[in-house]
């Protein structure tokens, strides 16, 4: 009896070891969604800035959602699309990184959607709402930027969608016309004017006791810079600008922080 029932328990503990399996290894998201800014613009076949205008659920978990097309930037012109995903997120968790300005969107794995526990992106909207859409490739944290309006009008504004079009358009967006090795010194440049040497170490601020988000947000800028110093060719100006912007943020909440802790 006992052998019956380990036998017929086997597949039932198989497909429960393979599905703790695949939970684990999408705990890091597969390489190709975390894909620069940069690059994800010069593989880019189809992309437009569309409104959500429907959705429409499938079953328990999928919806598909109805885009009106307001600017095809690249591939084939449409009126309308559909692309399926989950179920809308809260319209307060439906942000645009204010304009694409923020560090955390051009950070590396920057970006609104993230992956399952499949390890597919299931991208979700919010009906009225506009979004800068890339299709015609596996899709990148990235692909599903949600753009601000300003009197029904998408803010023209945006560091994402200005990027976007003029890479698109054929312009230099990236390099701003410079030559790179100016652009890196110019930041080198800036991060020296606003951050000491060592001043964001995250081990000298671990043994400093500070607290978990200073840390990690410093440890963050750290490997951005990084990043930056050794891909700087393939590194947009407006990536480099954001990175300058959360080293003076930092520095002020380390400043408030030993201020208050009597450092």
């Amino acid at each position: 009896m006992t052998n019956k029932m380990t036998i017929m328990r086997s597949p039932a503990f198989a497909v429960l070891a393979l599905a703790a399996a695949a939970a684990q290894a999408c705990r890091v998201a597969p390489p190709a969604q975390l894909s620069g800014a940069g690059e994800q613009v010069a593989a880019a076949t189809d992309v437009a800035v569309a409104q959500v205008i429907g959705a429409t659920p499938l079953d328990a978990y999928e919806v598909e959602y109805r885009f009106l097309v307001l600017d095809q930037l690249a591939g084939v012109d449409r009126k309308v699309f559909s692309v399926t995903g989950r179920a809308a997120p809260p319209q307060d968790q439906d942000g645009s990184f204010d304009r694409h300005r923020d560090f955390a969107f051009w950070a590396h794995g920057g970006g609104r959607v993230v992956n399952g526990v499949d390890c597919v992106i299931h991208p979700s909207f919010v009906v009225g709402n506009s979004y800068l859409v890339f299709l015609g490739a596996r899709p990148t944290r990235r692909s599903f930027e949600q753009l601000d309006t300003v009197d029904g009008i998408v803010n023209p504004d945006d560091e994402w969608l200005a990027y976007v079009k003029a890479r698109l358009a054929g312009q230099a967006a990236q390099h701003d016309g410079a030559p790179d090795y100016e652009r890196l010194g110019r930041f080198i440049y800036g991060l020296q004017r606003i951050i000491v040497s060592g001043e964001i170490d995250r081990k000298t601020l671990a043994a400093q006791h500070a607290p978990d988000q200073l840390l990690y947000r410093a440890g963050r800028l750290e490997d951005e810079f990084d990043r930056i110093y050794r891909n700087h060719q393939n590194v947009p100006d407006p990536e480099m600008a954001a990175a300058l912007r959360e080293a003076i943020a930092l520095k002020a909440a380390l400043q408030a922080w030993r201020s208050s802790a009597g450092q």
